[in-house]
């Protein structure tokens, strides 16, 4: 019984995890979006307004060069916020119970499969042998 509630925890804990970094992504895209969306707004009417109040005194093309120059460091901005990943502290928790509990669920199997063969043997003997042999196995395959 208590293997199936560990993977049950195990199973519980890998939607929360899903979940929560699910949720992390969509919080970055629509960030992303929004900031692209100001961005855009933003760039458009400084433009207007910076051409207008730099062609005064400059040249146009030397105007439209530092409105531009304006833009490549809001651009950077924006997209260093966008592309930037902390990891969710409840996601990371999850995950560490999820793999606990599956490290559990393998030691009860583990342990379950080197008692049955005593268990179902007639004779003490047989199932001593049966017992290394299966322990035996065990060990060679859980270090692959």
């Amino acid at each position: 019984m208590r293997m199936f509630q560990l993977l049950r925890l195990a199973a519980q804990a890998e939607a929360l995890r899903w979940k929560r970094t699910g949720r992390g992504y969509a919080i970055q895209a629509g960030l992303g979006a929004a900031a692209a969306v100001f961005a855009l707004m933003l760039v458009i009417m400084l433009h207007v307004a910076a051409l207008i109040w730099l062609a005064r005194g400059r040249d146009g093309a030397t105007a439209a060069l530092i409105i531009g120059g304006v833009d490549l460091v809001l651009a950077a901005i924006l997209g260093w916020l966008a592309a930037r990943h902390a990891e969710d502290p409840v996601a990371l928790e999850a995950q560490r119970v999820r793999d606990d509990a599956l490290r559990q669920v393998g030691d009860t199997t583990a342990r379950a499969a080197m008692v049955l063969p005593l268990l179902r043997s007639q004779s003490a003997k047989k199932g001593l042998v049966g017992a290394v042999l299966t322990a035996i196995a065990v060990g060679l395959f859980s270090r692959r």
